[in-house]
């Protein structure tokens, strides 16, 4: 069931590392369900981008009011004709394999996003960028095809993040299994279908974070069992929390149950190309059989 990013799981994880740094150096996230890609640019799942923002970051990003926030970017211009806009950089960063982050970097990650020689699945994201030329060192100008006034919210999507050039040169289309990006936490290992582990950046651009030494992302599709991961506390964050577990979750005193808005959206598809849903009756009897009050 594919959603849209859940930037309210990010901003939890933001609230949480303080928290658990004072009882623990790692914290281990039970998550609802596998990884499909580190590659945020190949990544349609919402999971999959929220985890590679442990080490992955945008030029822009949502702070947990979601309001559009710079994170790379110091700030930026846009034409009057919204078609181009100038976005300047921060100079501080660096990647986690030393490369320094600069406009070059800019470039070949949007480069990349748009061309459809590369077929990566967010490249409908993308593909309103005509190209993305160098002013100087850390400055960047993105010419669009069409005047597109709301373009800033695209670089604040968490697919929308800055690779290392060096890591992309040397991995190619691997780069979804050595990512390397200049976020809080570096990659360790990503056993697919299992656990992902990150370590902390000791040369993040933000002074004094990450809080913790590493977290465990660890994929948990039983609700049950994440619910009593929480209740044990094998486990310090949990997502999604079943909505049968709430009540019980919430009367713990060892567990902090966090409802905030969100603009997840939940829904299924039918292909109505393909058999049996190119029949009109299947697809009124599957939504009879859904009891939507419920």
């Amino acid at each position: 069931m594919p959603s849209f990013p859940l930037r309210s799981m990010l901003a939890a994880l933001s609230a949480l590392a303080p928290a658990v740094a004072h009882a623990q150096t790692t914290a281990v996230m039970a998550v609802a369900s596998t990884f499909t890609t580190m590659d945020p640019y190949d990544a349609n799942d919402t999971l999959s981008q929220a985890v590679a923002k442990s080490f992955y970051q945008g030029l822009y990003g949502f702070d947990k009011d979601m309001k559009i926030q710079p994170v790379l970017a110091m700030s930026y211009e846009a034409s009057p004709d919204a078609k181009v806009y100038t976005i300047h950089l921060r100079h501080d960063v660096k990647f986690h394999d030393g490369a320094d982050f600069n406009a070059d970097a800019v470039k070949a990650v949007f480069d990349r996003g748009t061309n459809p020689d590369n077929k990566l699945k967010l490249y409908n994201l993308f593909n309103k960028i005509e190209n993305t030329e160098v002013v100087d060192p850390y400055t960047v100008k993105i010419m669009l095809k069409i005047p597109f006034s709301a373009f800033v919210n695209v670089l604040a999507y968490p697919s929308a993040v800055v690779i290392s050039p060096i890591a992309l040169k040397k991995y190619g289309k691997d780069i979804a299994f050595h990512p390397v990006g200049m976020g809080p936490f570096e990659f360790v290992e990503w056993k697919q279908t299992d656990d992902l582990k990150v370590k902390k950046f000791a040369g993040y651009w933000k002074k004094g974070y990450p809080k913790i030494d590493m977290i465990d992302w660890k994929p948990v599709i039983n609700n049950n069992t994440r619910a009593a991961l929480m209740q044990t506390g094998e486990a310090d964050f949990a997502f999604q929390v079943p909505f049968e577990q709430a009540a019980t979750l919430k009367a713990s005193p060892k567990v902090d149950l966090i409802a905030a808005p969100s603009i997840s959206q939940h829904y299924i598809s039918m292909n109505m190309m393909q058999k049996p849903f190119d029949n009109p009756k299947v697809r009124q009897a599957l939504n009879y059989a859904i009891n939507k009050e419920e």
